[in-house]
């Protein structure tokens, strides 16, 4: 039987997240990027209020009011992400490359009943989208001379009280905070304890890596590899009154898979005699999740060529189950190489944790602009697309179900850091598209702001989009471009609030990562 374990400690940045959710989660599975059909991307996903466009359903459901006929598409890419590091003044990269089958849409439209009637149809929608990729790979070395992050193994040691390392430090005994950080690094010889005039451990330790004078110098590199992506089924329905008035709402079901591996080295460059080698540790976590939410919006054209959308998406109220790994092998000239496993302390088993997790909700307001609408396929005709979109950061929740004492506490304490941390925002999206005949070209862009408070933090992400698309006796393709960017941090860790101050031992600065994504996208449809 699988294990659970919540750790009681906060998160000392012993390695990524010990106890695996954590405020960075709910972010993550809470943001979106540009998605839908490629026509849709290419004019930065401002979707609002363009009807006819089968992406439009999963902004603004009332846009599946305008079909009339029956709509299939699906949509396949590529995708490339490069990531640059920077930590303690050394620059490097890694970047990852993936195909992808990014949207399915079918639309069946509806035809009026009843001659008399002003509605003219209802239509329905089924989708399934892929809201965002997670597939990265993020790398960055420097050398540290003020800390290493094994002084943390040995500072949660000391504060949990640790007198009997063999049976409380991966023993029978081991203490659950420490199954993944301390345990390991005893075990591997990394961490040693303070002998008493009894040559029995007095309850402190030290670390391979501090040298006979206990000054530290060592080169640290991390490795984040990470895969997955959420995706959403959307069933979705339309109604068109007058062809004035669209109404519509759709019932959708995320789906949520997250992999992530971080790799965490370090190798002593100390020329006063030191212990360590080099010490290696590898978190292995995976993430699986799924949930609901709801969307109502409507579309008014007060002109023949204006739309105006108005939309609500509600939270996604979400259940994940989280299993994790912690491995370590350490190298020193004591005791030479040696390898421990969390596993190897719960029999065999990964941990795993449970818990829900509520998004934000979001509110869009929209406009388009058609120009020279005409039913003439052979007169050049075209639209710009605006949508603003306000979502409050502030909203998200998270609330632990692993049948523990500690759950409420751990929730409470996390939530009021997500409204310490976050806010709400608002993101713009803004595109266009110029149709000569059959041939179609478009541009687009969208910037979704920083969900910081912290304005120091620079957590903006923007997109610049474009494609060609080619229309013609019930059948379209199209080709586009997403490219993206934006600037992160990424601390390490930070060392724990109990180390010595005479030691002059400090947390090292946040790496800055600098992403840069590129998406390839084709289309193919048939109207039917």
């Amino acid at each position: 039987m699988i294990k659970r374990m919540v750790v009681a400690i906060a998160l000392t940045g012993t390695c990524v997240s010990v106890h695996a959710q954590n405020i960075d989660d709910a972010l993550r599975f809470s943001t979106s990027s540009p998605s839908g059909t490629t026509r849709g991307q290419s004019i930065g996903s401002a979707l609002g209020a363009l009807g006819g466009e089968p992406s439009s359903m999963y902004v603004n459901p009332a846009s599946v009011g305008f079909f009339r006929t029956n709509d299939f598409s699906f949509t396949v890419g590529l995708q490339n992400i490069n990531n640059k590091g920077t930590y303690l003044g050394t620059t490097d990269s890694d970047n990852k490359f993936i195909p992808l089958v990014s949207n399915i849409s079918m639309i069946f439209g509806g035809r009026r009943k009843k001659p008399d009637s002003k509605w003219q149809n209802f239509s329905f929608g089924l989708g399934l989208n892929r809201t965002q990729n997670y597939n990265e790979r993020t790398y960055y070395t420097g050398e540290n001379k003020s800390s290493s992050l094994s002084l943390n193994y040995y500072l949660d040691a000391e504060a949990a009280g640790v007198t009997n390392p063999d049976d409380q430090l991966g023993g029978e005994h081991t203490i659950g905070s420490l199954a993944h950080t301390s345990a390991l690094a005893y075990q591997t010889g990394l961490i040693s304890p303070y002998l008493d005039s009894n040559d029995q451990p007095d309850g402190s330790f030290y670390s391979a890596a501090q040298a006979t004078d206990r000054s530290i110098f060592v080169k640290q590199e991390n490795i984040i590899n990470a895969r997955g992506g959420s995706n959403e089924i959307s069933f979705a329905f339309g109604a068109n009154y007058d062809d004035k008035m669209y109404l519509g709402g759709s019932i959708n079901i995320p789906n949520i898979t997250y992999k992530h591996d971080r790799t965490w080295k370090e190798t002593n460059m100390n020329t006063t005699p030191t212990d360590l080698n080099s010490f290696e540790v590898t978190e292995s976590l995976k993430s699986e999740g799924t949930g609901i939410n709801l969307k109502i919006g409507g579309i008014f054209k007060p002109i023949r060529s204006l739309n105006l959308g108005a939309t609500f998406h509600s939270p996604s109220w979400m259940t994940f189950t989280d299993t994790y790994r912690t491995d370590m092998t350490t190298s020193t000239k004591t005791l030479g190489v040696r390898t421990f496993s969390s596993i190897d302390t719960y029999d065999g088993f990964s941990d795993e944790s449970k818990y829900s997790l509520r998004t934000p909700w979001k509110g869009v307001l929209s406009a388009t602009y058609l120009f020279s609408p005409s039913a003439d396929t052979r007169k050049p005709t075209g639209f710009l697309s605006f949508d603003y979109e306000y979502m409050d950061y502030t909203s998200m929740r998270l609330r632990f179900r692993n049948d523990q004492s500690t759950d409420k506490e751990d929730s409470d304490a996390r939530n009021e850091a997500i409204k310490a941390t976050y806010k709400g925002v608002s993101n713009i999206r803004v595109g266009g598209e110029l149709k000569l005949h059959v041939i179609a070209f478009r541009l687009g862009y969208s910037l979704y702001a920083s969900p910081y408070k912290n304005g120091a933090i620079d957590g903006k992400r923007e997109y610049y989009t474009g494609g060609i698309g080619y229309r013609n006796r019930g059948f379209y393709m199209d080709l586009g471009l997403v490219w993206g960017n934006n600037t992160r941090s990424n601390q390490p860790y930070v060392l724990a609030s109990n180390a010595a101050p005479d030691d002059h031992y400090t947390t090292p600065a946040a790496a800055s990562i600098k992403s840069q994504s590129t998406n390839v996208n084709a289309t193919f449809g048939w109207k039917f």
